[in-house]
């Protein structure tokens, strides 16, 4: 027996937190770090939101992602995770 054989009654919603960096005012999903090919279907996915995606040039409709702020060039130097 399995332990939720019995139905599941309550869920716990977590959030993530992840920063994405674009260059150049360019928000579009063929920059993103979570886009994949895959060619057996020929088609990009969002690995966020499973969203199959139509085109590189835009963002997904469901993309969950926020502009919070800019940095420059010469800012990123100790920054690892941009």
């Amino acid at each position: 027996m399995g332990r939720f054989d019995k139905g599941i009654t309550k869920y716990t919603v977590c959030n993530l937190d992840i920063n994405v960096s674009f260059p150049e005012d360019e928000v579009k999903c063929k920059y993103c770090m979570f886009i994949r090919h895959y060619d057996t279907i020929d088609r990009d996915i969002c690995h966020i939101t499973n969203e199959t995606l139509y085109s590189r040039e835009l963002t997904g409709l469901r993309c969950p992602l926020t502009i919070i702020n800019q940095v420059d060039t010469e800012d990123l130097k100790d920054e690892t995770n941009l």
